[in-house]
């Protein structure tokens, strides 16, 4: 066994002499050790920065950086396998164990020859698809490069279950699980369906075999891929279920190419067993119930007839078909008009009742789409995307989004635009924009055409979107023109939508420190509608947390916060609720509350690690590691996690947390550390149009300065500050750099 194993299948793993190391927190950091490991030659220093960094951030400063981390992991006393120099970098391998390499390697004639056990052990080390999560889908090249080789590697992974499936299939126990995960990983492949099947039925577990037949018949169907008849082949040339059923008890045919001579159901029953057929694998008495149109008692008269000729039975509150093919047979037969009318039914029905579980969201996106009726396909997209997202499960609720975007594509007009907007907004909301500028454009072409046909809800939506997406980004005098433009298209709407609009609008231009006076007015619009109306939304607590807190109202502030955050966990908005705990954080630290602040970082670690792969997370983790500093005196992890959320690119969420590490730099007498983290700040601040932050950023460089005895700086930073304290800043920002400017004062005096 090698020292050094490299698992690049699944989540990237090094191990060396049997221990899992720690990996570098940078993601980019991990895609160059990937990146390296299946190159053999030496790269330039200028293809990696080019691969992985971009400008305006210091490329070649961030690959040397990256460097250091991994020749920690891959390096070992005596052994030198990081080798870089002015132009180049390599990794030799010679010696390190590499997962999709062996894979690779086992190909062709290889296949055939080597023996089982190798063959086995190759296919054990695949652990998920290759560099899972490490996509950089910002960086096109390397996102590239990425999706290549994990094609590669799942054709050669299914092709290796393939082969030992075929050589143990006289060993069925053997083959079970390599059948299994041949299934997992090409679940439209019918062969590998097939050959479950077999190995089921030779077991003789015939109830999961008949499980899996229903399963990928619906999966195939669902894909729109043709079926061959290899699956209904494998059940009915394998079982041998028949021969051993008595004869007293064995299902009466229901072979619907035999009409003549059978007994097929009649009336109700006929009834039952259609939808019965339509909702398997697991048709349920109560859904029969509320959907076929037949009351309870000639469902059960139907369902009794069922059982008593062993059509159905009647298991763990539900049905099952006593034969697989039967429900397929039952299924082909109903003619298509009527089959679409059926399943449009089923949609209506799951449309009504709240979604509780994934799969429930799934029941209700298959039966829309084989309505036939593409709007409502992609309406049930939204729904079961909105629900995904309340329940934090991201990557499904952009799988929903992308799928009915795609569907949205195929309707005409305005009802196109506005499902358009809504799944935008879940997409956004479940992953962030790899081109966010183009997606902001895209967003507000959408608003643009909404506006022009009348859907003022929708046009305040786009542009509501397209702002948080350019606020998020640091292009706040655009996000600043787009919160505008949504409240202008609301001008002309009447009800909720309208306190919804003028409160959002009064939230954002808070956030952008904006027109206060107008957010004001704006909010004070928005609760006395709300109050009148019976309306609650989170935007006005929101709203009015954000003005308390710039008039260095703390108190009204933070009850304001705790009842955003209330209202933004019952509607599921789960960004909305991490900004309210992210305001109610920077509160605590203000106060200089550092236990009650770790406290609450506790809790927006563990909502950012359920949200989208964003910001939020590497925020969390630095806050956390910023109230260690502030609690234990120890600023080396606080260091570790900037470097997470400066990948990030969330410059004010950077911003903020510098000053405050900067403030306690200063408080400890750590003087450099003090000027360096603030003028980062200050960048950052001056970049995203900040005031309140640059006031803090000059105040706290004003002080450094006048520490050190630096005249010049102290009073270039003095002037910067008290120019920023009569502009429109928050108050408690205000108050922060009177405390600060009245110091030098007092110490002189003593």
């Amino acid at each position: 066994m090698n020292a050094l194993t490299l698992n690049l299948l699944g989540d990237l793993e090094v191990i060396r002499d049997g221990q899992v190391l720690a990996l570098p927190p940078s993601r980019k950091t991990r895609a160059l050790l990937a990146y390296l490991a299946l190159h053999t030659r030496s790269l330039s220093r200028e293809h990696l920065c080019d691969l992985l960094w971009e400008m305006p951030d210091d490329p070649r400063g961030s690959l040397r950086w990256s460097l250091s981390k991994l020749r920690r992991l891959v390096d070992a006393p005596g052994r030198t396998r990081l080798r870089a120099d002015r132009n180049g970098v390599g990794l030799d391998t010679t010696d390190i164990d590499i997962d999709v390499v062996g894979l690779h390697e086992l190909h062709g004639e290889r296949l055939e020859s080597a023996d089982v056990a190798a063959l086995e052990h190759t296919a054990g080390r695949y652990r998920g698809p290759f560099l899972e999560g490490l996509e950089l889908d910002r960086f096109a090249d390397f996102h590239g490069w990425c999706l290549a080789e994990r094609q590669a590697a799942l054709r050669a992974q299914t092709a290796l279950l393939a082969a030992l499936v075929a050589r143990l299939m006289h060993t069925p126990e053997r083959a079970l699980p390599h059948a299994h995960a041949w299934v997992r990983i090409a679940p439209f492949d019918e062969t590998a369906r097939a050959r479950l099947v077999n190995l089921l039925l030779a077991l003789h577990r015939p109830r999961e075999a008949e499980q899996q037949l229903q399963l990928g018949v619906r999966l195939i169907r669902e894909a729109g891929l043709p079926l061959n008849g290899q699956l209904l082949r494998a059940w009915r040339e394998t079982k041998q279920l028949a021969a051993a059923t008595p004869a007293d008890t064995a299902p009466t045919p229901l072979s619907l190419s035999v009409v003549g001579e059978l007994t097929l159901p009649e009336g109700d029953t006929l009834e039952v067993m259609r939808w019965a057929a339509l909702l398997a694998p697991n048709p349920s008495p109560a859904t029969l119930s509320q959907v076929s149109g037949l009351d309870i008692n000639r469902i059960g008269a139907a369902l009794e007839v069922a059982e008593r000729r062993h059509w159905l039975t009647a298991e763990g509150g539900g049905l099952r078909f006593t034969q697989s093919d039967m429900a397929t047979e039952l299924y082909a037969a109903i003619s298509p008009a009527r089959r679409q009318a059926m399943h449009r039914r089923v949609a209506e029905w799951l449309a009504e009742t709240p979604l509780t579980d994934i799969s429930q969201a799934q029941e209700l996106t298959h039966h829309a789409q084989a309505s036939g009726d593409l709007e409502l396909a992609a309406r049930a997209t939204v729904e079961a995307g909105r629900f995904c997202l309340r329940i934090c499960a991201n990557e499904q609720a952009q799988h929903f989004a992308q799928h009915g975007l795609a569907l949205a594509e195929k309707i005409a007009g305005i009802r196109r635009v506005c499902l358009a907007l809504e799944l935008h907004d879940i997409l956004y909301s479940a992953v962030p924009l790899a081109d966010w500028e183009s997606g902001a454009r895209e967003v507000v072409a959408l608003a643009e055409q909404a506006l022009e046909h009348g859907a003022l809800a929708h046009a305040r939506l786009g542009y509501q979107l397209a702002s948080h997406i350019r606020w998020a980004h640091g292009q706040w005098s655009d996000a600043h023109e787009e919160t505008l433009q949504a409240e202008r298209a609301m001008r002309c709407a009447e009800g909720r939508e309208q306190i919804i609009a003028m409160a959002e609008t009064a939230r954002c231009l808070a956030m952008l420190e904006r027109d206060l006076d107008q957010a004001t007015e704006l909010l004070a619009q928005a609760r006395e509608e709300a109050i009148r109306q019976r309306i609650a939304h989170p935007a006005i607590p929101l709203a009015q947390g954000l003005l308390s807190l710039h008039e260095d109202r703390f108190d009204a502030a933070e009850a304001y916060f705790k009842e955003a955050r209330t209202l933004c966990k019952a509607m599921g908005d789960r960004l909305g609720e991490f900004q309210a705990q992210e305001t109610l954080l920077l509160m605590d630290m203000e106060r200089d509350d550092y236990p009650r602040a770790q406290e609450r970082c506790l809790q927006l670690r563990e909502l950012g690690e359920r949200l989208r792969d964003g910001s939020e997370a590497p925020y969390a983790a630095a806050a956390e590691a910023l109230c260690r500093y502030a609690r234990e005196d120890d600023p080396g992890p606080f260091g570790v996690a900037l470097v997470t959320l400066r990948h990030a690119d969330a410059r004010h969420r950077l911003a903020v947390l510098l000053l405050q590490a900067a403030r306690l730099d200063l408080t400890r007498g750590r003087i450099e550390s003090t000027r360096q983290r603030a003028a980062e700040s200050l960048e950052h601040a001056k970049v995203l149009e900040r005031r309140t932050e640059q006031l803090l950023a000059h105040a706290l460089l004003a002080e450094a300065a006048r520490r050190l005895g630096d005249t010049a700086e102290w009073q270039h930073h003095a002037l910067a500050a008290e120019a920023l304290a009569q502009a429109p800043v928050a108050g408690w920002a205000r108050r922060r750099w009177q405390a600060l400017r009245e110091q030098p004062a007092a110490e002189d005096e003593t």
